[in-house]
């Protein structure tokens, strides 16, 4: 009898130390937060992992959100940037004008998040005070965005557009003034 009581507390030993071990189980929080003996906790459920993507990388959608056509880089779409950028540059380059003025004149020409960040511009920060040149579209990195650079009297701004499809006309997403101007 006393070898059985030996053997089972050398048993119950081993399993006291093997918790004390790196790798063994560590006491922590039960799944109430309360702390449990063993430490084990619930195991995680599992996290669904989406699919792989079929098919080709994504390009230019067929159909536009709105439902409305997509648009095409064409001589009118181009004419059409050009025009809302001089536009535009004309409307932003006034920093004599009271600052509501600015920006409401201004407006017309901005998408919503443009809006918010132009709001608190000062026009009379602006050292451009007009358009010296046609504009010239510089870059149609996709049928939904284009970059037109407009020469001024201050240097050449880059004026960042974006229309949302086909009929939507172009709205300004960012003035960029010449390099070292506010």
């Amino acid at each position: 009898m006393r070898a059985g009581a030996v053997g089972a507390g050398a048993l119950a030993l081993a399993l006291a130390l093997g918790g004390c071990l790196p790798g063994g189980p560590q006491p922590g929080p039960g799944p109430d937060g309360t702390a449990t003996a063993t430490g084990a906790a619930p195991s995680p459920s599992p996290v669904p992992v989406p699919p792989p993507p079929a098919g080709e990388p994504m390009d230019e959608p067929k159909e536009a959100v709105t439902g409305a056509p997509v648009p095409v880089w064409d001589e009118t779409s181009r004419v059409q940037a050009r025009r809302v950028s001089e536009d535009a540059v004309r409307a932003w380059a006034r920093p004599d004008l009271p600052a509501a003025r600015w920006f409401d004149e201004l407006s017309v020409f901005l998408t919503p998040t443009a809006r918010r960040d132009y709001q608190w511009l000062q026009p009379s920060s602006i050292l451009a005070r007009k358009v010296t040149a046609e504009p010239e579209v510089v870059d149609e990195p996709s049928v939904y965005l284009a970059r037109v650079d407009v020469a001024t009297d201050a240097g050449t701004v880059q004026v960042l557009l974006s229309r949302q499809d086909g009929p939507t006309a172009w709205l300004v997403e960012r003035i960029v003034p010449p390099e070292g101007q506010a």
